[in-house]
């Protein structure tokens, strides 16, 4: 039996490299193989990273060249103003615009004053013209006759070049604040209806009493009226009367709504 066994086992021990062999040799191969892909596949990688970096290095310049082409041509002094320059400029541009819009405005209000004086002007050289009847008794178209007591204040000295004062402006003053000049229906005492009245004529009494003054004459912009005279609303104008005498010293026409 003995016999038998030994030359079993020893036949076995010599199979036994011969197939370990090709095994061995089989994974070698898988080995080799598996190795030479990593490689590859490790260059390719190396290979698209130095094309990536390529294709940013190669954006970078074409960025950087068209902010070359966009810059502008302006002198490098001029791009290094510093903030407080700029701000300078544009206080000094905006007061400059300003200065122009402020003149501009000026210059349509004073047009607009010339118009009116001229017109103003016209009217009461049209007035002018009619001169009123001096009357004992009232009646329509008729002034009082000069008063024959004395006088105990001084004579009034008025200069009518207050209207050239931009203080005065009371055109774009009622423009701004028309409800002012809004002062409802005018009643006439003696119900003669509307008789223009110019400088230098005299009205009846019942004209200038006080329920016709104009108590504060600056809330329509007029310049106040000097010792023995009042501002009066007669229909829808304003007239400067000497209180004495009912003389006409000053008149605005159309100055009411």
């Amino acid at each position: 039996m003995r016999k038998f066994l030994i030359p079993l086992l020893l036949a076995s021990v010599a199979a036994s490299p011969a197939l370990a062999a090709p095994r061995d040799r089989n994974n070698d191969d898988d080995t080799r193989t598996e190795r030479q892909q990593s490689r590859e596949d490790r260059q390719q990688t190396r290979e698209d990273r130095q094309q990536s970096r390529e294709d940013r290095q190669q954006i970078r310049e074409d960025r950087q060249q068209v902010h070359v082409e966009r810059a502008p041509t302006q002198p490098r002094a001029d791009r290094s103003i510093g903030s407080r320059d700029i701000e300078a400029s544009r206080a000094a541009r905006r007061e400059a615009v300003e200065t122009q819009r402020a003149a501009r405005v000026q210059v349509r209000e004073d047009r607009v004053q010339a118009r009116l004086d001229q017109r103003v002007l016209r009217q009461a050289e049209r007035r002018d013209a009619r001169v009123p009847v001096v009357s004992n008794t009232p009646r329509p178209g008729t002034q009082p006759p000069a008063p024959t007591t004395v006088r105990h204040s001084a004579p009034v000295h008025w200069n009518t070049d207050w209207r050239s004062n931009s203080r005065y402006n009371w055109y774009n003053w009622r423009l701004r604040h028309r409800s002012l000049f809004s002062l409802g229906a005018y009643y006439d005492p003696f119900g003669w209806g509307y008789q223009p009245y110019s400088i230098g004529w005299r009205m009846w009494p019942n004209y200038y009493r006080s329920s016709y003054w104009l108590n504060d004459p600056w809330q329509y912009r007029l310049p106040y009226s000097p010792p023995g005279t009042r501002w009066i609303r007669y229909y829808d104008d304003a007239i400067l009367v000497d209180m004495w005498s009912g003389q006409v010293v000053d008149v605005i026409y159309d100055f009411f709504w």
